[in-house]
């Protein structure tokens, strides 16, 4: 059998994709409602205040850390799971049409919150663990297991399934994962330089306040990173998807896997089968043949 030809894919494709959707179609529901789901909890950190001994740490303070700190984590993996499953419902649909309803986003997006959570965990651990031996092993595990969060959001795995399923995915895509850290680590980095700017341009300022702006600022520039790692995992399933259809559970083409917003609420989940509505096998049509059907007997 002859080897599955690797389809070219765009780190930048993706990063454009998530800008539009981010910053021209979506604005409000992808950069403000995060950054205003996030204040408070980051409001609140910064307004608490740490005692200096550790014996001033008492229950009623740890109780409070806790409780933020699990609010905030909370708050990140439903925002990330709703920026997911919205990138979803607009990706390979005609430029005007409108995302998924941000409710059924946002729901969906905190049912698949301890997934997201606990696959997570085991891959940093993982990944941890690589970088005990040498660096590149852990290099290595982080490309391999770089697309398990988006699997166990958007095919609703668990974790063990979601990890191998990014084993699958990202066979032979090294380069351009390399490109979308790249991307990724220079946009992220962007905001406290800028906020580091703004700091020496204004000396009469206090650094804590620029450091809660960097916080701040941070959410919305995530947002077009998720976007993008969104964007590049569903490319990646869209051009192997001949390959990928061996795997234990079928893999739901990206662009079917979201309803249209005029269809009914109550219909039908779509299959999740990858050669039912929409696969990457071309369209046959039966023809009538123009030879002799031969005889019985003949």
């Amino acid at each position: 059998m002859a080897p599955h030809r690797r389809l070219p894919i765009s780190a930048r494709h993706a990063f454009a994709l998530a800008f539009d959707l981010a910053v021209r179609r979506d604005p409000r529901q992808s950069l403000l409602v995060p950054v205003l789901l996030h204040a408070p909890w980051l409001v609140a950190t910064a307004m608490l205040r740490f005692p200096e001994d550790p014996s001033g740490y008492t229950l009623p303070l740890v109780a409070v850390q806790l409780g933020l700190a699990l609010g905030e984590t909370l708050t990140w993996l439903t925002i990330g799971g709703m920026l997911r499953f919205r990138a979803r419902s607009v990706f390979n649909t005609p430029a005007g049409r409108a995302p998924a309803p941000l409710g059924e986003c946002y729901s969906r997006g905190f049912r698949r919150a301890f997934w997201l959570y606990a696959t997570e965990l085991v891959r940093y651990l993982v990944i941890s663990l690589g970088f005990l031996f040498l660096f590149f092993p852990g290099v290595w595990i982080a490309f391999r297991l770089s697309m398990a969060t988006e699997a166990v959001v958007l095919r609703e795995r668990n974790t063990a399934r979601a990890l191998a399923y990014s084993f699958k995915v990202t066979d032979g895509r090294l380069e351009r994962w390399l490109e979308m850290i790249v991307g990724s680590v220079a946009l992220l980095l962007a905001v406290p330089m800028l906020c580091a700017v703004g700091f020496l341009m204004t000396p009469d300022t206090q650094w804590s306040t620029w450091v809660s702006l960097s916080l701040l600022l941070s959410v919305p520039a995530m947002s077009v990173v998720q976007y993008a790692w969104t964007f590049f995992f569903l490319r990646l399933e869209e051009i192997d998807l001949p390959r990928l259809v061996d795997l234990p559970s079928p893999v739901p083409f990206p662009a079917a896997a979201e309803r249209h917003d005029h269809e009914d609420p109550a219909a039908p989940e779509p299959s999740g089968d990858p050669v039912g509505e929409r696969s990457m096998s071309p369209r046959l049509t039966v023809v009538e043949g123009t030879g002799k059907r031969p005889e019985d007997g003949r």
